[in-house]
């Protein structure tokens, strides 16, 4: 009964506070809290994290201090194993949502550490770990943002993400973060460090093509990221001696041999890989980094005839098994739908020669048996490829 009455005029006190910050300072409220304990003082603490992070930043040393105690004595309270119950789910984005909010402003290596802290703190919830992750990458470019004198310190928070990112608990969110980070890496001119976490990417696409039982959602989310994975990759220089190629080569094995991409899903990221390459053939690639000193594709393999020959080689790779896999499709509409996307990727992507025309009036044909000579897509298809 005392926990109880104690934790009734501790929320009725807070209900007539906005900002956490004017409470703190209030006579005796810090030695009442530590009074408290079991369920009473969890529903305070739920509160009072809740309270703390309503308002924008969270910049207040001692605001920052209390709320990382209320937060890790949540987190001693709850068990995680069983992050599906709504509480628990609760606590957690509370939690994670209190380290996003942090901020030191210009005591860089402070947030760092604070980060660090988190990380070994509240190391059960898989939510914070992404934030953690997220929130060192925005350290990061602020970093790069103050001059190149804080280099040293983006390799530091690039460190930190690279030792976090395989403890974030899903395989779609690692390659989003692997993504995330090579980004950044790229920004600040680090090509090393954006080379190994391009191939940390492709190495969990391909560990993840021998898993099973993915479900449809992150089927859906795989094709999505190997898109942004083939987006990232008109800007990260290839390596002079083994080339761009081999990573879309390892993209496209993954791909083939994996048990979470289906027809249609395949065919995606197929385009993409098409796409990419075509990109990369050109003498002028339409966009580059951020980071004048990264030395794009076109000029760091220009007069490489061997380059652009291995390149058309992937892509006639690529097509082959394109074409195959939409032709297992045992879907009519999916089918003829995915013939239609195929076929508009590779008028955009290719030269139309006579052997593009060839393959272009094939999917056609294809397209034309499954929905039906008057399908609108087709119709638009057909105007698209002048015909």
């Amino acid at each position: 009964e005392e926990q109880a009455s104690l934790q009734s005029i501790i929320l009725k006190l807070l209900s007539h506070f906005e900002d956490l910050e004017e409470v703190l300072p209030l006579n005796h409220f810090i030695e009442i809290l530590d009074l408290m304990s079991g369920t009473s003082k969890s529903s305070v603490n739920m509160h009072l994290l809740d309270m703390g992070t309503r308002n924008g930043c969270i910049c207040d040393s001692t605001t920052v201090q209390l709320l990382f105690e209320v937060s890790q004595a949540l987190y001693d309270a709850t068990d995680f194993i069983n992050i599906k119950d709504d509480n628990n789910r609760q606590t957690a984005h509370l939690i994670s949502r209190f380290v996003e909010m942090v901020d030191y402003g210009a005591e860089m290596e402070r947030h760092l550490m604070f980060l660090a802290e988190c990380r070994e703190t509240f190391n059960g919830i898989p939510e914070v770990k992404e934030t953690l992750v997220r929130s060192s990458n925005s350290l990061a470019v602020k970093a790069l943002k103050a001059g190149k004198k804080h280099i040293n310190f983006v390799k530091s928070c690039l460190a930190f993400s690279e030792v976090t990112i395989p403890s974030v608990s899903t395989p779609m969110k690692h390659l989003n973060l692997y993504l995330e980070t090579a980004e950044v890496a790229l920004l600040g001119g680090l090509i090393s460090h954006s080379d190994g976490l391009v191939m940390s990417s492709v190495e969990c696409l391909e560990n993840e093509s021998l898993r099973d039982g993915l479900k449809s959602m992150d089927v859906d989310s795989m094709a999505s990221v190997v898109c942004k994975l083939c987006s990232l990759l008109v800007m990260v220089p290839g390596n002079p001696e083994k080339g761009m190629v081999e990573i879309l080569k390892s993209i496209f094995s993954a791909t083939c041999s994996s048990s979470w991409a289906m027809p249609r899903l395949k065919v995606k990221i197929f385009c993409a890989i098409i796409t990419l390459s075509s990109t990369l053939f050109q003498d002028n690639l339409p966009y580059r980094s951020a980071n004048p000193e990264i030395i794009g594709n076109d000029l760091l393999f220009f007069g490489d005839h061997s380059y652009k020959k291995e390149l058309v080689s992937c892509t006639q790779l690529v097509l082959g098994e394109l074409v195959d896999t939409i032709e297992q499709e045992s879907s009519q509409i999916a089918r003829g739908n995915m013939a239609l996307e195929a076929c508009n990727c590779i008028s955009s992507a290719l030269i139309m020669n006579e052997k593009v025309s060839q393959l272009c009036f094939r999917l056609l044909e294809t397209a034309k048996g499954c929905l039906g000579a008057k399908d609108r897509y087709i119709e638009s298809t057909k105007k698209s490829l002048k015909l």
